[in-house]
């Protein structure tokens, strides 16, 4: 039987791209070894393993997830190497100005975005890009000069900076001032933790979803083959790869593409230590291994790093481990490779290559299925 198209991956990309192809009455098959990808909630412990929280703007990703409860911005506590401050400080009202200057500057951002993201539920990325020459720039510009040349130092060293280190597990250095715009909008945006009902996930898929892994593919007049693990072989006209970039880019033969960072997320019970048990949540620089910590609805903390060994000794007066999740390759932050989103005139890409976060990826796979949708008779 040959599908009309099968969606490789079932993380944001490749569940929003099934999800826009159901509703529009294609044959489809949902192929992946796991169902949620980086939307990794454990029911169990009731914690975010993965992304850890959706931004109210979320419009595709949050079709994925349930909102739970909201994170207060005002109970943070961001520390440096000689001390820390709350949100609610003194040091805040001195930065007011500064502070004042990066909201000026993200509402400019927000309004272009805005417009970038809806664009690209029709258009490549890239085709939203050269609509958008402000956009384009930010693509291509490390954060770092973006932050200097609007004069943001003080304010980022101090705030957004640790912010976005907690979003990434990367320095200003690392990323695109597109990413760490993106990012930072969860500083003047209703951000909250969320949960996933993966039963309600598979009811939703149905019969097509395939719990597999694809490791062949090939194209022969018009009609895509895939081969999974499990000696499964399926057919279709046309084929999305909703997979992590370095499983795409293996195999489709891709380029070059971002490089990735490492996180570990450890789930603890215990108590934190004195000048970390004030706020709900840590933030550290990067010159810290510690990303951030975050006490969870019913106490515990989770604690994120970009080094694998966490002394909790140091974060703990007394602790007990509950489980962790390591992340080898947890997101692709650095470097300004851009993957294409359509290889031929049947095969696409889908996932958060070019831009980092759960919607960007939901919009891919939302993008890919409406090509797909233009090709089927009506």
């Amino acid at each position: 039987m040959i599908h009309d198209a099968v969606v490789i991956g079932a993380g944001s990309a490749g569940l929003s791209c099934a999800r826009t192809l159901r509703e529009g009455g294609a044959d489809i098959r949902v192929v992946s070894d796991t169902l949620g990808g980086r939307l990794a909630y454990d029911a169990a412990e009731a914690v975010n393993f993965g992304a850890y929280f959706v931004m109210s703007n979320y419009h595709h990703a949050e079709k994925l997830v349930t909102r739970r409860t909201r994170i207060n911005p005002l109970s943070c506590r961001f520390h440096d190497t000689d001390g820390s401050f709350a949100t609610l400080s003194g040091h805040t009202l001195r930065r007011a100005p500064g502070l004042g200057a990066f909201a000026l500057v993200m509402a400019r951002f927000m309004r272009h975005y805005a417009r970038f993201k809806t664009n690209c539920e029709y258009m490549s990325q890239r085709e939203a890009m050269e609509l958008d020459p402000y956009i384009a720039r930010l693509f291509v510009q490390p954060a770092s000069e973006f932050i200097a040349a609007h004069r943001l130092g003080a304010v980022a060293e101090d705030y957004v900076s640790k912010f976005s280190y907690a979003c990434t597990g990367v320095d200003l250095d690392s990323i695109t001032a597109l990413d760490f715009c993106n990012v930072s909008q969860g500083l003047l945006v209703p951000i909250h933790r969320f949960s996933v009902d993966e039963q309600a996930l598979r009811a939703g898929l149905g019969d097509t979803f395939v719990e597999d892994t694809v490791v062949a593919h090939s194209e022969q007049d018009g009609v895509h083959t895939l081969t999974t693990a499990g000696g499964t072989t399926l057919q279709a006209r046309d084929v999305v790869f909703a997979t992590p970039a370095s499983v795409t880019a293996e195999l489709l033969g891709l380029g070059d593409i971002r490089q990735t960072c490492q996180l570990y997320v450890l789930h603890v019970r215990g108590r934190l230590r004195a000048g970390l048990d004030h706020e709900a949540m840590n933030l550290f620089p990067f010159s810290s291994p510690i990303i951030f910590t975050a006490v969870q609805d019913d106490g515990s903390v989770l604690v994120y790093s970009r080094e694998p060994e966490v002394d909790l000794d140091a974060l703990f007066v007394r602790h007990e481990l509950v489980s962790r999740r390591d992340w080898d390759k947890a997101m692709y932050v650095s470097g300004r490779a851009y993957v294409e989103q359509q290889y031929g005139p049947s095969t696409y890409v889908a996932g958060d290559h070019n831009g980092l976060g759960l919607e960007p990826a939901a919009i891919s796979g939302v993008y890919a299925a409406r090509q797909i949708l233009k090709k089927l008779p009506r």
